[in-house]
């Protein structure tokens, strides 16, 4: 009698079994084939805490309202070599995701836009439809974005088109171990000028001789020690920036700065520059010795052990940071230069810029992409006031559009508009240049280096490599503006059979003059590099 009722009991319990486990499959499970007929990927190297669980939250909203379309993330590690060879060999075998992250200062990629990705310069120019019922409603998708996307605009391969859409603004930040801090100067007080960080500094080495562990200022690497050379130069070439904006844009761009130094307009031996060297090699002395070998994620341990007080980094370290971090952890601008600093004092205007002025982030779209029309509305989607709001809430990120509510955990971020910003650092102005300023590096910072040392090397190197970046950036001009011709015809002959279409007629104009913008260009740079000899 028990073993029948054991026995019934079973087959009862396998019954309730099974069946939850069709209603959990039915009405819980991802199915197994999914019944989506379009996929589009999207490619980055963003594998840092934050982007990817933002990303995923843009694309599951979006996905509930576009249910014949899946989105994928395709996490490509590295934006170094990594991500620039799998980029290449992709696009170059007609493998590439339909949206693809790229970034102007990639080293030896400057061909990759006019070559293989699609201006969505229309689409940009008209309302973003996922922005009805906002404020942004009837605002043009480009003039939704923070900087108007200023940045994609002047890297683009055809001047006056745009290319890209961003999903966040980023600036440079100092993470402070504040545990650290208080057990070295007794005190909570974050440095607020130059002057303030360098008697920080002696501290830091008192306490290091008192202890006999070896305590630094900042967190070194090459990655942290080539941002913050940049933003020290930028901040340095002020006034030298201003003197060569000869067409008062308050911009330089990477053509502006090699055509400029093919004429004479400046130099590494220049006294801004010099200053701006001279601040760096001083702040880099403040590193861990050695540091030029180590990767960005070195830096990042250091710190985290609690061998520095500080790390230079981007917001877009600032999620794993902190993360991360087992102490508090504060965030602050850069020290200010004052009028009074006795290395480059008399070179500011005022605070430099330290974020704030562009977005990044940018995605573009892939030429050979299948599904064009469905990746360009996932990018309206992405960079929308719910998709940027969506991306900012779980990323940690700075939003990229106007009108997003900024958390309060990161509204340490945002950038002031207190600032002044002139164009380019003088050394990301081309990937020979760079090369050059990268193999050169230790003869500034090294313990044997000097400014001396850098200048007289760069100097000898520096005239060819700013001809052949010249010489990239007339290439890729060409690359570009060749294939405008026809549809310069194209466009002309419609809106002779149909002149009353608004639309041919603003396409027609806009063509037009991008490509007079860019033939006056290529001149400009053609007539700069026989000044200097060709």
């Amino acid at each position: 009698m028990i073993d029948r009722l054991r026995s019934r009991l079973g087959l009862v319990l396998f019954v309730m079994g099974y069946a939850f486990a069709v209603y959990w499959v039915f009405t819980r499970s991802a199915p197994i084939v999914t019944d989506r007929p379009i996929t589009i990927r999207v490619a980055h190297w963003q594998i840092e805490k934050g982007p990817p669980e933002g990303l995923d939250a843009v694309i599951r909203r979006y996905e509930q309202l576009n249910p014949r379309v899946k989105v994928e993330q395709v996490l490509v590690p590295g934006g170094g070599p990594i991500y620039r060879q799998w980029m290449r060999s992709n696009l170059i075998g007609g493998t590439g995701v339909d949206l693809i992250e790229y970034g102007f200062w990639l080293d030896g990629m400057s061909d990759i836009p006019a070559r293989y990705f699609a201006p969505i310069t229309k689409e940009m120019l008209a309302p973003n439809p996922y922005n009805r019922g906002t404020p942004l409603e009837h605002v043009p998708w480009a003039e939704t974005f923070t900087d108007g996307l200023v940045v994609q605009q002047v890297t683009a391969p055809v001047p006056g088109q745009f290319y890209a859409a961003t999903l966040s603004e980023v600036s440079t930040r100092l993470f402070c171990n504040r545990e650290l801090l208080r057990r070295i100067t007794g005190s909570d007080k974050l440095p607020e000028t130059l002057i303030d960080l360098r008697a920080l500094s002696v501290k830091v080495r008192a306490y290091t001789a008192r202890t006999g562990h070896p305590y630094f200022t900042l967190a070194g690497s090459r990655d942290n020690a080539e941002w913050l050379l940049e933003f020290l130069m930028q901040g340095a070439t002020m006034q030298m920036s201003q003197r060569n904006d000869r067409l008062g844009v308050l911009a330089l761009y990477q053509w502006d700065e090699l055509g400029h130094y093919l004429e004479g307009r400046w130099s590494f031996n220049s006294p801004e520059v010099r200053a701006g060297l001279e601040l760096a090699r001083e702040v880099g002395l403040n590193m861990k010795p050695g540091y030029l070998q180590s990767m960005r994620d070195a830096a990042t341990m250091e710190w985290l052990r609690g061998d520095s007080v500080f790390i230079f980094a981007g917001t877009w370290d600032g999620t794993s940071l902190r993360r991360l971090a087992t102490f508090p952890v504060d965030v602050l601008r850069f020290p200010r230069a004052t009028a009074d600093d006795p290395v480059v004092g008399k070179y500011f205007f005022g605070r430099f810029a330290d974020g704030g002025g562009g977005t990044c982030m940018e995605l573009y779209l892939n030429k050979q992409s299948r599904h064009p029309q469905e990746a360009v509305d996932f990018l309206r989607f992405m960079s929308s006031v719910e998709g940027s709001q969506l991306f900012t809430d779980n990323s940690g990120w700075l939003p990229a559009i106007r009108g997003v509510k900024v958390p309060d955990a990161i509204k340490a971020y945002e950038t002031p508009r207190d600032c002044y910003t002139f164009g380019m650092p003088y050394v990301m102005i081309g990937s020979s240049v760079l090369s050059q300023v990268a193999r050169n590096m230790h003869q500034l910072v090294g313990p044997q280096g000097s400014v001396d040392k850098f200048v007289a090397a760069m100097e000898a190197v520096m005239p060819e490599a700013a001809r052949t970046d010249l010489r990239k950036e007339i290439n890729n001009r060409y690359i570009a503006v060749r294939p405008q011709d026809p549809q310069v015809v194209a466009l002309h002959e419609l809106f002779r059979r149909t002149p009353r279409n608004p639309e041919l007629a603003v396409a027609r104009e806009r063509l037009e003059s991008s490509q007079t913008q860019t033939e006056a260009l290529l001149f400009q740079m053609q007539r700069q590099l026989t000044a200097a000899g060709e």
